[in-house]
């Protein structure tokens, strides 16, 4: 576990607001990136007005840059200290990702 800063919503409609939070180790399938650069977008807003509904309090965004700090068991695609881009997620097996639709 460690402290982290997150932009966190606690209700809808609210302001982000930064707060220290903790933060479990990555399970087996995950990365933990330490953040050095973030966009908030509509889909951010939308969830923080709960036009989609997420359980709250949040930490939203999906979108953003960082190097690889720690990574779960399974991962073998990355590693600590490596640079990444974050984005939606995609399977790579459905139409729309063989045709190059990543985010659909």
């Amino acid at each position: 576990m460690r402290e982290i800063k997150a932009a966190t919503i606690r209700q809808k409609g609210g302001p982000f607001q930064i707060e220290n939070l903790i933060l479990d180790e990555p399970r087996p399938e995950e990365v933990l990136v330490r953040i050095v650069a973030t966009g908030m977008c509509h889909t951010d807003m939308v969830a923080r007005d709960q036009l989609y509904e997420v359980p709250l309090p949040v930490v939203l965004g999906h979108e953003g840059a960082g190097v690889v700090e720690q990574v779960g068991g399974s991962v073998k695609k990355v590693a600590p200290g490596d640079h990444v881009v974050l984005t939606y997620m995609w399977c790579g097996h459905c139409k729309p990702c063989l045709r190059g639709d990543l985010t659909y």
